[in-house]
């Protein structure tokens, strides 16, 4: 079971008569060329996307909540790509972006216990009451927005009562440089700790300036801003040997259903997306209460 926030009920939902062709209650996957059709159709209309952007989806897949299936959508204007995860419900008449918090499942101590904390970059003290644990890709446009919030917002509250690891999850069937991305922030926090968020951050932000043929130049770019001597930082990335640290959160991720990023972990409860601070905030404060 779970519970979507008032504000994303419904927050698009898809008219009966376009639909019809795919009965209400489905339970299994519908054709993918007819839910890619109507989906994206009505995506272009309900945004004023123009006909010059291209717009494709992934297909629609099983998603950790039993009413929905998980897809994502990629605008691409010639210059840059945008890519935005949505929920689609299993009868084809809602759309959700946004957060779905997750009340069954694993329980939260199931979950702690499945993820890694041991040599993983974190901000904050090991023994904070909690832990937020984000799986995210650094070339997710709602990472960026996450990593936002983090800085701006919910570290800054917190301080030292809260402790947020990062985990690597590239979305690599659908962003060029995530998986690039994610072995140069390995090779960071292996060459100097202390430089990864730093490095991180920058990434988050610039995100428009990266393309596929020069993500390797602003990554060394970004990682000289943030301290690492560059020689040793591109002969890093180039041998990949990250990449197992990378592949290894990747498989945590998948053994725990992550199917988008970013997802979070809060003392074991899901977050997923970028939602706002005070719904992040509400989830933070419940871990603090059962934490005493």
């Amino acid at each position: 079971m779970f519970r979507l926030p008032l504000r994303y009920i419904a927050l698009t939902v898809l008219a009966a008569a376009v639909l019809a062709a795919v009965p209400a209650g489905a339970a299994q996957v519908p054709d993918q060329a007819v839910a890619r059709d109507k989906v994206l159709q009505y995506v272009r209309k309900r945004f004023n996307i123009p006909e010059s952007v291209k717009i494709t989806m992934t297909d629609l897949r099983e998603s950790a909540f039993p009413d929905f299936f998980e897809t994502t959508v990629t605008l691409d204007d010639g210059k840059a790509k945008q890519s935005q995860p949505l929920f689609v419900s299993k009868n084809l008449r809602y759309i959700v972006e946004g957060s779905i918090f997750n009340l069954g499942g694993d329980s939260p101590q199931e979950i702690v216990r499945l993820i890694s904390l041991k040599d993983q970059p974190s901000q904050g003290p090991a023994n904070a009451p909690v832990t937020l644990v984000e799986y995210s890709d650094l070339e997710c446009p709602v990472c960026a927005k996450m990593q936002e919030e983090l800085e701006t917002e919910v570290v800054p509250k917190y301080g030292d009562k809260l402790r947020v690891v990062f985990k690597e999850f590239p979305l690599v069937t659908i962003h060029d440089w995530a998986l690039t991305a994610a072995i140069a922030a390995q090779c960071i926090y292996q060459m100097d700790p202390s430089k990864y968020v730093q490095f991180r951050s920058d990434v988050f932000k610039n995100q428009g300036s990266f393309a596929g043929d020069r993500a390797r130049d602003m990554l060394l770019h970004y990682g000289a801003d943030a301290g690492v001597d560059n020689v040793k930082l591109a002969a890093c990335i180039d041998s990949r040997v990250t990449l197992s640290r990378v592949e290894a959160n990747m498989n945590e991720g998948e053994a725990l259903g992550v199917g988008q990023t970013p997802t979070s972990y809060v003392n074991g409860r899901i977050l997923i997306g970028a939602p706002p601070t005070a719904e992040v905030f509400k989830l933070i404060d419940e871990a603090f209460r059962d934490a005493k």
